[in-house]
């Protein structure tokens, strides 16, 4: 009787003991889930954002887009109506031209990395019959200028990437049949998620570019960085409506326009489109918008569809990349105040703004920094003159009618090499500034840092094209910023002038200045214009100010007056657009070294902004890099 029950007890204990094995080995499973998150390097591929179906006519293309996270590399496969696609292997996809019998098709893709794979929901393309237009259209990449005679593109739809906070770009283009174009207008619809948020028609801006020709770069320094030379570019752009108080343009009686447009026979007409994506996650949650552009003339209409992938991390109000632009007063049909403004719209801050601006300019336009000029021009010269040299209480007194919180300066110098001369004056506008109440930033511009004035210099302001930069990361004391000026040096650095690919302004802006360790960029002017405020300084952009009767074409000339246009406010041109989105790109590549992913940017960035002599010029490239840092952070948000 012990015994059975002996036996009968046993086979319990072993039995409830399994069970407790069991029990425990699914609440540790269970639990470690919760307390210790697994990390994206050791978890199966998830998708975080569906393919979204797309109509489009028959005729266009149609593009699909996943966004997943997962044990890095990820790797990808679009099929078909359940048949892979050939090379179609990215996070995107986008479909040949289409025909009525693609009307219906059904677009999969395949996720996987070494833990696994994951199938993402089916979505549909339907295809509509075309409606006849008498005209080219087309849609192009924002770093590609389209000559005045280019031949038609392409794309007929707008795939664009982006965080909350960020302004993503793009054009259109038509091109006028035999007879002309005449009444062109441009429009907008509200983007669309399927949750019911939109991005309001309000949040894309529009513009008609307009073409100059100019006299080309002359003797640019031989280099791997040429030039395109002498020919007609779009570049200043006309905005439809009034940036400060939004009223339509159109109804003005300015010399020009960007609605009801004339184009002649064989010519194009590009339009440029800002859409900026709202701050704030319940705003504009991650996801896909859709909406589209639409063409109108009195020979017919166009309509390209417009999709947005919202990832899932917002870009700051702020910048964390510092910009001071124009060293000089502003030009007749600017103040210091609208000036500043047209500037910041596009992530750029000028020299200075009013004290009495600034907070709202903090709040509202992102402002990061401001001199202490307005008060204290202090203009060092090389035998050691100056300007004026205000004392410490007088910054105090200063520096007292801005925001606490806002970075202030002192541009001390300007390209001072080898002025031995001015060392005195410099190391003493040092002392005074760093004795202030607040912090007060020194800055002077030269080819190379120069030890002799460690400690008294806070902004080491060097000229790319110099070729002189230092090691990195710099140990002087202090902080580098580049510039770029007329000065084509040696002929490998980025260049800002007209004639040059706008892919210049946005690597020097972006992907160059953080691996160079630069963590500011500075401008001398920008409303150099040749004739005032007038139609002329719209049309003439050749400039001779570096000297020797060498032309420099949009040199200290990147926004355009405002009087011929009926605006409060002078317009930007393409290569100011090119700077905002080099300052955006500049801020994914700071948000993931904040996030200890430089392994990744070493990668990914560097190979193709290695140093300003050796850096890539293929906008292709730095869309796919870019494209690369987006889809990580969005990988990496909470």
């Amino acid at each position: 009787m012990f015994a059975g029950t002996a036996r009968s007890s046993a086979h319990s204990s072993r039995v409830a003991l399994l069970l407790l094995v069991v029990l425990l080995a699914t609440l540790i499973s269970g639990c470690s889930a919760y307390t210790k998150p697994s990390s994206p390097n050791n978890v199966y591929p998830a998708i975080t954002m569906q393919p979204a179906s797309e109509t489009v006519t028959t005729g266009q293309t149609a593009s699909f887009s996943v966004n997943a996270t997962g044990a890095a590399p990820l790797s990808y496969q679009w099929k078909k109506n359940g048949t892979a696609i050939g090379g179609a292997t990215s996070s995107s996809y986008t479909t040949p031209a289409t025909t009525s019998a693609d009307n219906g098709a059904q677009f999969t893709v395949l996720v996987s990395n070494t833990a696994g794979n994951v199938t993402s929901n089916p979505a549909t393309l339907t295809v509509n019959a075309t409606s006849p237009t008498s005209f080219a259209a087309w849609a192009a990449p924002s770093l590609e200028r389209v000559g005045a005679t280019d031949a038609p593109g392409a794309a007929s739809s707008i795939n664009l990437f982006g965080a909350r906070g960020e302004t993503v770009d793009t054009q259109v283009v038509v091109r006028a049949p035999a007879g002309g174009l005449t009444n062109v207008n441009l429009s907008a619809t509200a983007l669309a998620s399927p949750n019911g948020v939109t991005i309001p028609a309000s949040e894309v801006t529009l513009y008609r570019e307009h073409y100059i020709t100019v006299t080309g770069t002359a003797s640019y320094g031989g280099g791997s960085n040429p030039p395109l030379g002498s020919g007609t570019y779009p570049e200043p752009l006309i905005p439809f409506n009034d940036p400060q108080t939004g009223a339509a343009l159109c109804a003005t009686s300015a010399a020009l326009k960007a609605c009801n447009a004339s184009v002649n026979s064989g010519q194009n007409q590009p339009y440029w489109i800002d859409i900026s994506i709202p701050h704030g996650a319940s705003t504009t949650p991650p996801g896909t918008y859709t909406g589209s552009i639409k063409v109108t003339a009195d020979q017919g209409t166009a309509t390209f569809p417009v999709k947005v992938t919202v990832w899932n991390f917002e870009l700051p109000m702020k910048p964390s990349e510092l910009t001071l632009w124009t060293l000089w007063s502003p030009a007749t049909g600017n103040t210091s105040a609208s000036l500043s403004q047209a500037l910041m719209r596009n992530k750029v801050m000028s020299w200075y703004v009013p004290a009495a601006n600034a907070a709202s300019d903090v709040n509202n336009m992102g402002l990061n920094r401001s001199g202490l000029d307005s008060y204290y021009v202090v203009g060092i010269q090389c035998n050691g003159s100056y300007n004026t040299m205000p004392t410490t209480s007088q910054l105090n007194a200063a520096a007292a009618n801005f925001p606490s919180a806002l970075g202030l300066d002192l541009y001390l110098a300007d390209e001072l090499n080898g002025c031995v001369g001015a060392y005195n004056a410099i190391k003493t506008m040092g002392a005074n500034a760093h004795a202030a109440d607040r912090s007060i930033k020194t800055m002077v511009t030269l080819d190379a840092a120069d030890l002799n004035l460690y400690g008294a210099v806070d902004h080491w302001v060097l000229l790319d094209s110099a070729e002189r930069w230092p090691v990195v990361p710099f140990t002087g004391g202090g902080d580098l910023w580049s510039y770029t000026s007329c000065n084509a040096g040696h002929g490998n650095a980025p260049e800002w002038m007209v004639d040059y690919p706008p892919i210049n302004e946005r690597m020097q802006a972006g992907f160059l200045n953080f691996t160079q360790g630069a963590t500011g960029l500075l401008y001398y002017r920008a409303d150099g214009w040749t004739a005032g405020n007038t139609i002329g300084s719209w049309n003439n952009v050749d400039t001779t100010a570096c000297g020797g009767g060498l032309g420099r074409p949009g040199d200290g000339i990147f926004i355009y007056p405002p009087g011929p246009i009926g605006s409060s406010e002078s317009a930007p041109g393409i290569r100011l657009k090119a700077i905002r989105d080099g300052i955006q790109d500049y801020e994914y590549a700071h948000m993931l070294k904040n996030l200890a992913q430089l392994p990744v940017l070493d990668t990914t960035i560097l190979p193709i902004a290695t140093s300003w002599t050796n850096w890539n010029r293929d906008p292709n490239a730095l869309q796919n890099a870019r494209t690369q840092l987006g889809q990580l952070l969005h990988q990496l948000a909470p």
